[in-house]
């Protein structure tokens, strides 16, 4: 493209085309990748998932699935039928949303007359910063959510732009494909107000038809969202996360995170798949430049609207505002771990590097979009080659952040299960003394420490993460298998009664509590496990049941 902005004419189909090529390009590796942290959880081990009549389960049970996003646990359960534990098809269809979601954002923003509207969605289409979205089976949310979140807006502004009283038709689909955002991934509840800023962007003010418009998505979108957090926050870390921030904390993590993002979207360095989780100091000059920055960023686009045009502010507007649902004022698990996530962005990042496609088409040439694009396939390329197993993503992810004690017990996992235990209890402990209170670390040292018949140091580790979190079932099992050795069958039995009763589908504690209680010969405590087993497994309830 030269230097005045002026499009090229090319054929739409082979532009598409280019675009669909790129993104294969970029995350290539991603087909060889296999199953990873969480994909159990979502897919290989999730039984609404796996088993043929779990979809009922999925969208009236919550809690069934890690969290309330039906339809992307529906296209899990309908591509299980198709491969089973095979990781490539998820791989695949991941990539191929990504794809098409590239060629609906070129379409929307030529429709919006945006200069550099193809570069736009080619950076979106290869930057690293998605690689965590796209080569992650569980980030399935973000592809399919992103992508209905996209055709939502084709269809709402094609409706706009139509003129009073035409085209409802595409009000109508431009409703239902926003209700599919919802459906596959919540933080999409921001779009609406997107669109109302497009509007304002395109034409200086908005309208009592644009209001009007958004008005019914508004209603369907605010439910929604309390419907997340309600269902969620029981089912996630056991309704026991607590990141203890203040509002004003929230307010510093947010004006950080909005820094960080671009940052990361301008020089897309050193990506982690978890980032370290800064500190939040109040009294700090340094953590209130952050928010107070973003604050005389906006008002500096304000003023100088009429110099800059009213683009650069709508896109910070947009930026923001996208990222509104993961910036801390919402509790998510993963910010236990980290505040920021590169997943996080996936949608968010589409403003900004709109902005800097017609930066680069309208002040400099195409040769330099072109080489930033190539740049990037490269990088992601790169990138993507993490997630390719759990060992390697681990140890990707210590080596960038040796401070996680996430990380550390997950590679401690990975050690443990190729054979190399002494490592692994070595990786357990370094995460026990970065955080002494992260009781993952103890429970999985305890599993490690009895495998080894290290009986008193694993009771002493099964005792501590249970002390540190008795709502973990797994905590439970561990300390009571200690308990068993030492012939306190009474206390065994409490502590699998109460996993039990914090996750009735925990099938490992049903079976140690069946196992206990026909050691001890109590009938009705048996009969009563093998209840609950059955629910759960009925082919092992039956080989374990003594009774003829």
């Amino acid at each position: 493209m030269p230097r005045d902005g002026k499009p090229l004419q090319v054929d739409s189909r082979a532009a598409a085309g280019v675009l669909v090529l790129l993104v294969l390009a970029a995350y290539l590796p991603g087909l060889d990748a296999g199953f990873i942290w969480d994909d159990d959880a979502h897919v290989t081990s999730s039984r609404p998932v796996v088993e043929s009549s779990g979809l009922p389960s999925i969208w009236l049970k919550p809690g069934s699935v890690p969290q309330y996003y039906p339809l992307t646990h529906t296209s899990f359960w309908i591509e299980y039928r198709l491969w089973g534990s095979d990781p490539l098809g998820y791989h695949v269809v991941n990539i191929l949303l990504h794809a098409v979601s590239a060629v609906v954002l070129w379409r929307v923003l030529a429709g919006l007359g945006v200069p550099g509207s193809w570069l736009a969605a080619a950076l979106f289409a290869v930057h690293p910063v998605h690689a965590e979205s796209v080569v992650w089976i569980s980030e399935r949310k973000s592809t399919l959510s992103g992508l209905f979140a996209l055709a939502s807006t084709w269809a709402w502004l094609g409706w706009w732009r139509s003129g009073a009283g035409r085209f409802r038709g595409r009000w109508w689909l431009a409703m239902l494909l926003f209700a599919g955002a919802l459906l596959s991934k919540t933080v999409t509840v921001t779009l609406p107000a997107a669109w109302l800023v497009i509007c304002w962007w395109r034409r200086g003010g908005i309208g009592r038809r644009e209001w009007s418009s958004v008005l019914p998505m508004l209603v369907l979108a605010l439910p929604m969202g309390l419907m997340t957090i309600w269902i969620n926050l029981p089912h996630i870390a056991g309704g026991h996360l607590d990141l203890g921030l203040s509002a004003v904390d929230r307010l510093l993590v947010a004006g950080r995170a909005l820094w960080f993002y671009a940052g990361k979207l301008f020089w897309p360095s050193e990506l982690a798949f978890i980032y370290p989780r800064w500190s939040i100091d109040s009294t700090s000059f340094t953590a209130w430049v952050y928010p107070l920055g973003v604050v005389a960023l906006v008002a500096l686009l304000w003023c100088q609207r009429s110099r800059f045009g009213r683009g650069p502010l709508a896109a910070v507007l947009l930026f923001a505002g996208t990222l509104v649902p993961a910036l801390g004022f919402v509790v998510v698990y993963p910010m236990q771990f980290s505040f920021v996530a590169d997943h996080f962005q996936y949608l968010a990042s589409i403003p900004l590097l709109t902005a800097a496609a017609w930066l680069i088409v309208t002040r400099w040439y195409a040769t330099h979009g072109g080489v930033l694009v190539l740049v990037l396939v490269v990088v992601s390329f790169s990138h993507s080659r993490i997630f390719s197993d759990s060992m390697t993503l681990w140890s990707d992810t210590v080596r960038k952040n040796p401070t996680s004690a996430l990380a550390l017990t997950s590679l401690g996992n990975e050690l443990a299960a190729v054979g190399s235990h002494e490592s692994a209890e070595r990786r357990f402990r370094e995460a026990i003394r970065v955080d002494p209170e992260f009781s993952y670390a103890w429970v999985n040292l305890s599993a490690e420490l009895q495998s080894r018949g290290l009986r008193d140091e694993a009771l002493e580790a099964a005792s501590r993460a249970v002390e540190l979190a008795p709502w973990l079932p797994g905590a439970r099992v561990n300390l009571a298998l200690g308990l068993e050795e030492r012939g306190r069958y009474d206390e065994a039995v409490q502590h699998l009664e109460a996993a039990v009763a914090g996750d009735g589908e925990f099938v490992e504690a049903w079976v140690h509590l069946v196992r206990i209680e026909l050691t001890r010969k109590n009938q009705p405590g048996l009969e009563r496990a093998i209840e609950g087993l059955r629910r759960l497994d009925p082919r092992l309830a039956r080989e374990l049941d003594p009774s003829p």
